[in-house]
């Protein structure tokens, strides 16, 4: 049976796993008989043509708040690293998915994803995502 787990912790950011789980035995396997845990999960390809709340379910699970953020902005940009996207029109949208994205905006979360090369700033309240914002997908 495979499992999927999600965790929050108290800052509000997401771990996600999924693990193989096999029925137990009467007698405990050793640590080297047991199979390991698959490493990654399948990627889902970033379609920006979906409605924004179903893009963001479908990709936010299991990241943290920077990398949600730099998935909003390129969202709102589609993908586009020319085009600007206001810093009120990403609060507009978090705003309105509080639950599907762990909560309020934490003003922390644009300055993080700058300095992962997810987004940048070009001037104050205003976003562009980078070429490398997939990256959030492999952090």
């Amino acid at each position: 049976m495979r499992v999927s787990i999600i965790v929050s912790d108290d800052d509000g950011n997401n771990y996600h796993g999924e693990v193989e789980l096999t029925a137990s035995s009467k007698t405990p396997q050793k640590r080297s008989e047991q199979a390991p845990a698959p490493k990654s999960t399948t990627k889902t390809p970033v379609n920006f043509s979906i409605p924004i709340r179903a893009f963001v379910k479908q990709l936010a699970g299991g990241l943290n708040g920077s990398q949600k953020f730099a998935l909003l902005v390129a969202y709102l940009a589609k993908g586009d690293s020319d085009k600007q996207v206001l810093m009120a029109d990403v609060e507009k949208q978090w705003n309105n998915m509080k639950p599907l994205l762990g909560g309020k905006l934490n003003r922390a979360h644009p300055t993080r994803a700058k300095e992962n090369g997810w987004v940048n700033s070009p001037k104050r309240g205003v976003y562009v995502v980078l070429p490398g914002w997939k990256g959030i997908f492999d952090a």
